[in-house]
């Protein structure tokens, strides 16, 4: 069978990840139109990932998170609440200790390049 899931649990997932997506959506008063068009995709592209027929990528789960204006992480705690909320403070703190360890002064621009074009707008 061709595109089915190993794992039965995936496909459990990719509904309960298409019902947060929804129920996001609902709230910000938006069509699947209009989803589709932050996103780049057509409405029926929204309509296949809150189906859950659509496996959301990884690239995908951080346009929703802009578009629907929830953290990446906040999608995923409602979707599996075995996913540990965000310890930013452990995390900034670690990310500065490393960062500041790096000695080339171009790779130190290259990653708060990268960071930049990460962060929500």
């Amino acid at each position: 069978m061709a595109g089915a899931s190993r794992n039965p649990r995936h496909g459990a997932l990719d509904a309960l990840l298409g019902e947060r997506i929804r129920r996001r959506r609902r709230e910000l008063g938006l069509s699947q139109s209009a989803l589709g068009g932050r996103l780049g995709i057509t409405f029926q592209q929204v309509q296949k990932y809150e189906n859950g027929t659509n496996r959301v990528s990884a690239t995908m789960l951080i346009k929703l998170s802009e578009a629907l204006a929830l953290s990446v992480s906040e999608i995923l705690q409602e979707v599996d609440p075995a996913t540990p909320p965000m310890d930013t403070e452990g995390q900034t703190a670690q990310l500065a200790a490393d960062f500041a360890r790096i000695q080339s002064a171009d790779m130190r621009a290259a990653i708060l390049t990268l960071v930049a074009g990460l962060a929500p707008r």
